[in-house]
């Protein structure tokens, strides 16, 4: 069996995960939706937990935690750029997903402890690279909040992960346009 198979799979099990929970996604679902039989799914997967760890992984590279990483750009200009491309994402599926590690850390406690740290780790990974560049911004004097940098970071991510659940039930932006409003204007500034 090909890594095509797995990726597939892997793949269609993010997309479901996202759209509908890990509760309401079987195994049959992913496999039907990837167009595979479920024997592929166990010669690459132990179980749907150890699935939905990966999908885990890969959202990571979704929510692209490296645009925060130096570059030409300012720490301020990449802080700017990785919100409004996580905004953007949220948009892009009309306000309807929200952010899986946002679905997940509210619905995988009672259900999987492995893949609930594995959320916390990419919760944690993001806040790292997040702080480093809002450090970075208070170094340069981009900005003059002299808060502790991680203590701003943690704070922006839960906002923002609010931010997007509220707008999956208005259906609309204003939760993240008062959301990034108040970052610029108040934690950032």
């Amino acid at each position: 069996m090909s890594t095509d198979t797995r990726d597939r799979i892997l793949s269609t099990a993010l997309e479901l995960f996202h759209a509908n929970g890990y509760s309401a996604t079987g195994v049959l679902d992913i496999t039907r939706a990837a167009g595979v039989p479920k024997g592929s799914f166990y010669h690459f997967f132990q179980s749907k937990e150890a699935l939905a760890v990966e999908t885990v992984k890969q959202y990571q590279g979704v929510v692209r935690y490296e645009l925060l990483e130096k570059s030409s750009q300012s720490p301020l200009e990449r802080i700017r750029e990785h919100l409004a491309y996580i905004t953007k994402m949220a948009e892009a599926e009309h306000f309807q997903r929200g952010c899986l590690l946002g679905n997940f850390s509210n619905e995988m406690p009672s259900q999987s402890a492995v893949v609930t740290a594995v959320v916390e780790q990419s919760l944690t990974l993001w806040t790292d690279k997040l702080a480093a560049a809002i450090a970075e911004a208070q170094a340069e004097e981009e900005i003059s909040n002299r808060s502790d940098p991680r203590r701003l970071a943690g704070f922006i991510i839960a906002s923002f992960e609010g931010a997007v659940a509220r707008s999956k039930v208005t259906r609309s932006r204003a939760p993240l346009d008062g959301f990034l409003e108040t970052v610029y204007s108040d934690v950032l500034a």
